[in-house]
């Protein structure tokens, strides 16, 4: 069935530790996603690190993700592993300073639909979520990081 890929970039008024912080840390995603996160295996060698693995509620959808690769401040790479409306469903999200205060987030996704057809809609409704949580990241943090 295709392959689909979304990928995404946003700038933010912070320096790109912040961003890493807020989209490493399992169990606040749904601060900023449609969906509740928890963090059921830590990773190593921090506790969302390689290994971690996240359940996710999404609407009707239950599954989980596992961190894959992890390089602070720098990038995270996740699949699902169980669950969910997609296979090989892959995010690689990286992190990119422009300047001390200012840097970029590149988020992409590729996944393959289990039921033929769906691709689209769901291509849709992720690249929504994600662009809108995004952007809410990007505003937390500067919020937070000019609060310190």
């Amino acid at each position: 069935m295709g392959i689909h890929t979304i990928t995404l970039e946003q700038t933010a008024d912070v320096p790109k530790k912040v961003l890493f912080q807020l989209l490493s840390d399992h169990e606040n995603l749904g601060r900023f996603f449609d969906a509740k996160y928890s963090l059921v295996k830590h990773g190593k060698p921090e506790i969302n690190g390689i290994g971690a693995i996240r359940k996710v509620i999404a609407g009707p959808f239950t599954f989980r993700e596992q961190i894959i690769d992890y390089k602070e401040n720098e990038h995270l790479h996740y699949k699902i592993i169980e669950g969910g409306p997609v296979d090989e469903h892959g995010g690689w999200i990286r992190f990119q300073s422009i300047n001390a205060n200012q840097s970029l987030i590149h988020y992409r996704i590729k996944f393959s639909p289990r039921i033929r057809g769906t691709g689209w809609l769901i291509k849709l409704l992720l690249e929504k979520d994600i662009k809108r949580a995004l952007s809410n990241i990007a505003e937390y943090g500067k919020l937070e990081w000019k609060k310190h």
